[in-house]
């Protein structure tokens, strides 16, 4: 995955230089590829449960995310990327180290799982380091703020429908870093000063960039 961020990084960065339509392709076939996994993950759990308009949502961080990279990759829109750089390169690569899937590879939920969470991965790379949609000065507090405003809504529905988007009222049943967070509610706490490291550490390249 790493190889391939640099590889379509170095192409898009460089159809941008000479004004040629590959970065537009790259984008493009990113987009389709991450909404047509989700179709087919949205799809691959009707046998499991009957999806209720709940999980058609986008209040799974995963599903969301996968819509924010869609809007990021096809309008290049300045929050969009910068949502997707901050969440992409940091709870996403998370989830991918220890992910919340219960059957391995060749399973289809397994391959989905990476495969989405890969694209997202990969379509921040690129967007940033290939497109050059910088974040601006300060947008890791803005992308905080809105992280926490997003967790806000799911623990509303997670209340009122009783579910558990974002894990706020459980941990994941597969192991994960929340196992050393501590128990319920201060896992959530512990999460939300890490988002806010992690944030501030990504923002650290482009602050010199700013500063220079």
């Amino acid at each position: 995955m790493a190889l391939l961020a640099f590889l379509l990084s170095r192409l898009a960065a460089r159809s941008v230089e000479e004004r040629a339509g590959s970065a537009l392709a790259i984008r493009a076939g990113l987009a389709m590829l991450l909404l047509a996994g989700l179709g087919f993950a949205l799809a691959d759990a009707l046998p499991i449960r009957e999806l209720a308009w709940l999980d058609v949502l986008p209040l799974h961080l995963c599903d969301m995310a996968v819509l924010v990279a869609v809007w990021a990759l096809l309008t290049r829109g300045r929050l969009a990327c910068e949502i997707l750089y901050f969440w992409g390169l940091s709870g996403t690569l998370i989830a991918m180290t220890m992910p919340d899937v219960d059957k391995g590879f060749p399973d289809t939920r397994c391959v989905s799982f990476f495969a989405l969470h890969g694209a997202v991965a990969l379509s921040a790379v690129v967007m940033t380091a290939g497109v050059g949609v910088k974040p601006r000065p300060g947008s890791h507090w803005r992308i905080f703020a809105i992280t926490n405003a997003y967790a806000a809504v799911a623990a509303t529905i997670d209340f009122v429908a009783d579910e558990n988007f974002l894990y706020l009222r459980a941990k994941p049943s597969q192991p994960s870093i929340l196992d050393v967070m501590g128990p319920w509610p201060w896992y959530i706490l512990t999460a939300d000063v890490l988002a806010m490291v992690l944030f501030w550490l990504l923002m650290l390249p482009f602050r010199r960039r700013h500063a220079g």
